[in-house]
C-alpha cells in the first residue's frame, strides 16, 4: 500500500484516552442506544466508537445492517441477542465483518457496551461473527518475555492483524524498542494497565487509542498485567 492511499484517511490521532471523555450521543432511531465517537472520517459512517445499548434495547427499527466497509468489534460488557440467528453473544467476544456481511437486528435484555472499529480496506482478513477470543491460541512473543498474542484475523504474510495482546505481570517490552508502523492501529484496553516508558504515563482499562501510520509508541511496562484488543489495517479510501 502506498503512503498516498494511507494519507487519504483522516481519522484523528489519539494515544490512550478514557472513552468516557467522549460524549454519548443518543440514536435517532433506536431508543436506549447511544454512541461515543472516538474518531471518524467526516461525512461518513466510518468511525471508531463505543456503542452503548441500555437494558431492553431492541435495534429492530434499524433492521438488518449491511455496510461497504469493514467492521471489527469487541464486546466490553453485557450481552446482545442476534434476532435472526437467535443466538446470544457475551462479553469477551470478538467479530470481524467484511463489507457486505449481514448482521442484526439485536436485542440487549441487560445492556451491552461494544468497542467498534470501522474502515475501508482491500484485504483478505478472515470473517468472524462474535466468538470468544479465548478460542484463539495464545502465541508467546519470541522477543518479549511474558507477552503473547491471540490472532483473530490477519492479512497473510504481514503484521496487519486483529488480535488480543496479553502482557503478564511484570512484562517489559523494551527489547522491541519504540514501535513505528506503516499501518493504522486502533486499540481498547480490556483490563489491567501499562506504562509508556517514554512518556512516563500509565494507561488503564477502558482507554482507547487511534494511531495513524508513523506514530511512535512504546516501549511499555505492565506491572500487574494487561489485555488489549487491537485492530490493524491498511486503508484504501
Amino acid at each position: 500500500m502506498g503512503n498516498s492511499e494511507i494519507e487519504v484517511v483522516i481519522k484523528p490521532e489519539h494515544e490512550f484516552v478514557d472513552y468516557k471523555t467522549f460524549e454519548a450521543v443518543p440514536s435517532k432511531t433506536v431508543e436506549g442506544s447511544s454512541q461515543r465517537i472516538i474518531a471518524q472520517i467526516p461525512g461518513t459512517e466510518v468511525a471508531t466508537r463505543i456503542l452503548e445499548l441500555g437494558a431492553g434495547t431492541d435495534t429492530s427499527p434499524d433492521g438488518v445492517q449491511i455496510h461497504d466497509f469493514w467492521e471489527e468489534l469487541y464486546i466490553v460488557e453485557g450481552s446482545l441477542i442476534d434476532l435472526r440467528l437467535n443466538e446470544e453473544f457475551t462479553a469477551g467476544m470478538v467479530a470481524c465483518r467484511p463489507p457486505g456481511m449481514e448482521h442484526g437486528p439485536w436485542q440487549s435484555p441487560n445492556g451491552c457496551t461494544i468497542f467498534e472499529v470501522r474502515y475501508y480496506a482491500d484485504q483478505e482478513k478472515q470473517e468472524h461473527e462474535f466468538v470468544d477470543f479465548k478460542t484463539f491460541e495464545a502465541v508467546p512473543s519470541k522477543t518479549v518475555e511474558g507477552s503473547s498474542q491471540r490472532i483473530i484475523a490477519q492479512i497473510p504474510g504481514t503484521e496487519v492483524a486483529t488480535r488480543i495482546l496479553e502482557l503478564g505481570a511484570g512484562t517489559d517490552t523494551s527489547p522491541d524498542g519504540v514501535q513505528i508502523h506503516d499501518f493504522w492501529e486502533e486499540l481498547y484496553i480490556i483490563e489491567g494497565s501499562l506504562i509508556d516508558l517514554r512518556l512516563n504515563e500509565e494507561f488503564t482499562a477502558g482507554m482507547v487509542a487511534c494511531r495513524p501510520p508513523g506514530m511512535e509508541h512504546g516501549p511499555w511496562q505492565s506491572p500487574n498485567g494487561c489485555k488489549i484488543f487491537e485492530v490493524r489495517y491498511y486503508p484504501n479510501k
